[in-house]
């Protein structure tokens, strides 16, 4: 459920490498100033969310995925 309301939010998954090594899936949604990227660990329902460049991000929200989908970053975009 949670990757439906990621799509509807203008997210999409992509696949990639991970280091270290962690089984999950990562969103991303570019935005003009940065890209936000939701990583969600296959093995708990916790979620991380880091904002910035793909390769230089910065970690923002580790936490539950209720309180993840409140973050002003998850929000779908306004058109």
């Amino acid at each position: 459920m949670l990757d439906l309301q990621l799509t509807s939010a203008g997210f999409f998954e992509i696949s990639g490498p991970v280091e270290p090594q962690q089984a999950g899936s990562t969103y991303v949604r570019p935005r003009r100033t940065e890209t936000v990227r939701i990583f969600i660990p296959a093995d708990t329902s916790e979620v991380e969310v880091y904002a910035g460049t793909l390769r230089d991000s910065r970690l923002v929200f580790q936490g539950p995925v209720e309180q993840a989908l409140s973050l002003p970053w998850l929000l779908p975009l306004s058109n």
